[in-house]
């Protein structure tokens, strides 16, 4: 049994005496008087564990051990945060507008989910929890509806993926905000079990505090809180095991061998393999003359473990109450045969320690307190070889280039191919890194009721630093090719021909890096209500620093901002939000803007005509409007001032003396300023017969002042680049559209549900170069749109005249000479010529404007289970370069190109022609390389066991759950031989986990 698990039986037997006694059961039910659809809610407590759900009916019975505070939510949201005794009986939980109804995390406040007008989507760490992935962002594929999450490397501690809100608005950069608990900082490392839910905020409205930042959206992470009464423990522990989700396929050595001949055949130059050394390799009878390797079989491991483990702590009284988080995170890479010891090499590793101690705390009748201090550990191990290189020199050596090792155990390696895969993990040495990360905040909050009820103060002071420092252990290496000559007995002996030099490990601890953020905050609040009448109203000053190491001016931004919310009769609701925002990167005078927001939500089933209704329980439609910036801007940073710098020397005089010079850089533009963006959204939310939950959300963007530089139309003798200016302008719009359905039959509960999202845009202008042809721009296509040859097929030997020439009437390539087996292109502008100027907009951009998904779960007594689907459409991929252009630039063969064309398989074949020399024909970007994208992906399947409370009692416990799952299990894509999500590189993985759950 190894330490993992001995851990867990350790910490289960010291936190077992100090269990609570035997469970008595509470009752109660959760009152639907506000028509909010509350049947079929889930009560979970702090630490996240599951106690059931409501009936249809909205009664609920549960066992308890100890008073806790248990969680009652509904699709993501907290309904109702109630203290529950053991025994408790009759409860019922009331919503309403003075209590804490379906509260939603907005930026710096919350606000109850009926009167939200702004359009925000939330997912709660019970649901992360389903997906056991060391990178919390992994976390979230399809879980919240306007967010796209592109899977990326699948290497441990640089796993993180891709990520839009609400497709591109423009075309520059499109990065997004992350706040954790009101404080921007990277979210990726936290462990998933200090989280209590992550919201994206996507419109105006949801979005006008940032201002001048926040036109791209932000995450809004919150993290847990303790809630008084007794402390609850809780252990969360999972095992796995990862594999590639898909591996690319090569040929072995012998089809190598003899397509490289045809190759050289077609090319019209001799064979390079003669017949003896072709059936050599067909038998494997010497695998050091006549190798057959399987680069990534010799590299590779079958799987690789991740384990991750978390002890939680919650509780305290009235007075102070606290959430503390221990976390560990092992994810281990899948490089066989390492050293675990790290003397000679390394595997892919990285362990994460996470920490957390949030403390609210009641200093007297009119303050309070918070004090929140978390951190982390991150140690980083890979082999010292440049990560992509290795998957691509694992790609691109042919099976017969060399043995792994020599009969004398040296290294097999050849001039051509000198970075020996294997000998680039093993003997290389390894590459380090530790990073530190360590926030702390402190709020204060003074309740000035003594003046005006509902009136507040709240000061907020944060301090986040993060280093990272380095520890390398490398050398170089010396690899040998294998030949044989004839020696003076007659026998062949084996020669060996050095290519490098191997040199002793020698050590670097140098390039550590490091930053660190300040961030202030002083708000002034308000929360009342007069009869029908509720206020709720926020201004306030948030300044933030952002100090890189090398970099000597801090990045800054300043905000006053605020939020004035009216409701009337909890049925009709406004809202103003607005920022006064700058940041440093404009010119002085130019750096600040005010950006409003209108919004407005109307609670339909709250008038007359609906209450009672049993078909529409829940109606609201809400809709927004507002500007906002983004000031993530490309070229320097500071482009509006004119920079000069030493480059080059001037040689002069008879001694041909030299001089350092000056030159002059991008011209600056003092008039440049952030990107505007006009937001709409409108919404709508419904449930039916409680039972079906029903969102939709349609929005239109208009992004304008968009960079973009004079470089295509002014002629490159000027001397220097163009001043970037405002003149670009993006359309983007789409819409979000969710359902979910829950119902009970006897002890078996269940819910299906699923989601889609849609987006596009349009470039409307971008100060393009000028084109030859109308169909060449790219203005009036979608960001990233892109352009290729319009591929026609193969040409035929009925093309060719008898000397090869093509025949007339047939357009010229002019990349590169054809032959039969070449691929065709249309000639789009009819000059008989087929060059750049063919080139049209081709298939989708990268980045999916489609994506979807399915997902079925329910309990039966103790057994649960869930099941996750996760699509994507209209995207499209280029299928190029190593992995796919068989022998260009010395790379292996695809086993895609078997169907290859030759005059015998002119009908069938779907690969053009191998040839050994440079082929521009038949490696352009065209159609005949794109695929489509669009894929749909099982994410996550669980099956858990809640033992009975018979046994829990036996136990001492109060909660404990086992559960197995499966991570990206299928995946049905057009797209074969790799991951259609990641294509080239360490790959995407999927997983098989086995988990515990125990609460004390």
């Amino acid at each position: 049994m190894n330490n993992y698990y001995i851990s867990i039986l350790l910490m289960v037997g010291i936190w077992c005496p100090l269990a609570s006694m035997a469970q008595e059961p509470a009752s109660g039910r959760v009152d639907d008087q506000y028509g909010y659809g509350l049947a079929f809610v889930t009560i979970h407590d702090q630490a996240g564990v599951s106690h059931g759900q409501t009936d249809e009916n909205g009664a609920f019975t549960i066992a308890l051990a100890d008073t806790a505070t248990l969680v009652f939510r509904l699709a993501g949201y907290e309904a109702v945060r109630q203290f529950v005794r053991p025994g408790q009986q009759g409860i019922t939980l009331v919503m309403g507008p003075d209590s804490r109804t379906a509260i939603v995390d907005l930026a710096f406040g919350q606000q109850a989910h009926h009167a939200v007008t702004a359009a925000v989507a939330t997912v709660s760490s019970t649901v992360l929890r389903e997906t056991p992935v060391p990178t919390l962002s992994n976390t979230l594929f399809g879980r919240l509806p306007g967010l796209t999450v592109m899977q990326g490397s699948g290497e441990p501690g640089y796993d993180a993926p891709q990520m839009l809100i609400r497709g591109k608005g423009t075309y520059q950069d499109n990065s997004f905000l992350i706040f954790v608990d009101g404080l921007e900082t990277p979210f990726d490392q936290l462990s998933v079990d200090e989280i209590e839910t992550i919201s994206v905020l996507k419109d105006a409205a949801a979005l006008s505090q940032f201002g001048i930042r926040g036109a791209n959206g932000a995450l809004w992470v919150t993290t847990k809180r303790g809630q008084a009464g007794k402390t609850r423990i809780t252990l969360n522990a999972r095992n796995g095991w990862q594999q590639p989700i898909a591996l690319p396929r090569f040929v072995d050595a012998y089809d190598y061998a003899r397509l490289y001949n045809e190759a050289l055949q077609n090319d019209g130059l001799a064979p390079r393999y003669s017949s003896d050394e072709l059936e050599a390799y067909r038998t494997g009878e010497d695998p050091y003359l006549y190798p057959n390797v399987n680069w990534y079989d010799e590299v590779l491991r079958s799987y690789a473990p991740q384990r991750d483990a978390s002890l939680t702590f919650s509780g305290g009284g009235q007075t102070a109450r606290y959430f503390i988080l221990l976390g560990y995170n092992r994810n281990e890479g899948l490089y066989a045969n390492t050293d675990r010891d790290r003397v000679e090499n390394s595997n892919a590793d990285f362990q994460r320690y996470n920490f957390r101690a949030n403390v609210d705390m009641q200093l007297s009748k009119y303050v309070s307190a918070a004090m929140d201090l978390g951190g982390r550990i991150e140690d980083r191990y890979f082999p010292n070889f440049n990560g992509p290189q290795l998957w691509d020199n694992m790609a691109r050596f042919p099976a017969n280039a060399y043995p792994v090792r020599n009969p004398n155990g040296t290294w097999g390696g050849n001039a051509l191919f000198f970075d020996n895969p294997v000998a680039s993990v093993l003997d290389r040495g390894f590459n380090s890194s530790t990073d530190r990360n360590l926030m702390a905040t402190l709020r204060l909050t003074e309740h000035l009721d003594f003046i005006t009820e509902g009136l507040s103060l709240r000061q907020t002071v944060a301090f986040n630093n993060w280093h990272r420092g380095n520890y390398n252990k490398t050398r170089n290496i010396a690899v040998y090719e294998l030949s044989t000559q004839t020696g003076e007995d007659g026998q062949q002996e084996l020669i060996y021909r050095q290519h490098g030099t191997r040199t002793d490990l020698s050590i670097d601890q140098g390039g550590n890096d490091q930053w660190n953020r300040t961030n202030l905050q002083f708000s002034l609040n308000y929360d009342r209500n007069f009869g029908v009448n509720g206020i709720s109203a926020q201004l306030m000053y948030y300044q933030d620093v952002y100090a890189v190491s090398g970099n000597n001016v801090p990045y800054a931004n300043q905000s006053v901002m605020g939020r004035f919310h009216y409701g009337y009769a909890d049925t009709y609701f406004a809202e103003l939000g607005f920022s006064y925002s700058g940041s440093e990167r404009f010119p002085a005078g130019n750096r600040f803007g005010f950006f409003p927001a209108l919004s407005g939500a109307w609670l339909v089933s709250n008038e007359e005509f609906l209450k009672g209704s049993t078909a529409i329980s829940y109606l609201k439609a809400r809709a927004s409007v507002g500007l906002l910036g983004n000031d993530r801007l490309v070229g320097p940073r500071f482009a509006y001032q004119q920079d000069f710098y030493y480059s080059g020397n001037y040689y002069f005089g008879p001694g041909n003396n030299s001089f350092g010079t000056i030159v002059e850089g991008v011209p600056g533009n003092p008039d440049i300023s952030w990107e505007k963006s006009l937001q709409y959204n409108l919404g709508v939310e419904a449930t039916m017969y409680n039972r079906l939950d029903i969102g939709l959300d349609a929005y239109y963007e208009n992004r304008w002042d968009i960079l973009a530089t004079d470089d295509g139309t002014v002629p490159s003798y000027v001397g220097l680049g163009s001043a970037y200016r405002n003149m670009g302008e993006v359309n983007n719009w789409g819409f979000e559209a969710t359902a979910s359905y829950r119902k009970a039959l006897g002890d078996l509960t269940y819910h299906v549900g699923g989601s889609v999202f849609y987006s596009r845009n349009k470039v409307v202008a971008m100060n393009e170069v000028v084109r030859a042809e109308p169909y060449l721009y790219r203005t009036g296509h979608p960001v990233g749109q892109p352009f290729g040859l319009q591929a026609d097929g193969f040409w035929e030997a009925a093309d060719f005249d008898g000397s090869g020439s093509l025949l007339p009437g047939r357009p010229v390539s002019t990349f590169a000479p054809v032959q039969p087996g070449d691929i065709r292109y249309v000639d789009q502008n009819n000059d008989g010529l087929i060059d750049e100027n063919d080139y049209v907009a081709i298939g989708n951009a990268f980045e999916p404007a489609l994506s979807y998904t399915m997902n079925v779960g329910g309990a039966f007594k103790g057994l649960d289970f869930q099941v996750f689907f996760q699509g994507t459409g209209e995207r499209s991929l280029f299928l190029g370069g190593t992995y796919f252009w068989a022998l260009q630039n010395d790379n292996n063969i695809p086993v895609m190109a078997l169907n290859r064309w030759t005059p015998q398989t002119a009908g069938q074949a779907n690969y053009p022609r191998l040839s050994t020399l440079p082929n521009d024909n038949n490696y352009q970007n065209s159609s005949f390389w794109m695929r489509s994208g669009a894929m749909l992906r099982l994410r996550n399947v669980e099956l858990g066991y809640t033992f009975p409370r018979g046994w829990q009692q036996k136990l001492r416990l109060n909660n404990l759950r086992l559960y197995v799952s499966g991570i990206n299990l299928a995946t049905w894509s057009s797209v074969q031989g790799t991951d259609p999500e990641s294509i080239g590189g360490y790959p995407p993985l999927k997983s098989y986990n086995v988990g515990l759950t125990a609460q004390f």
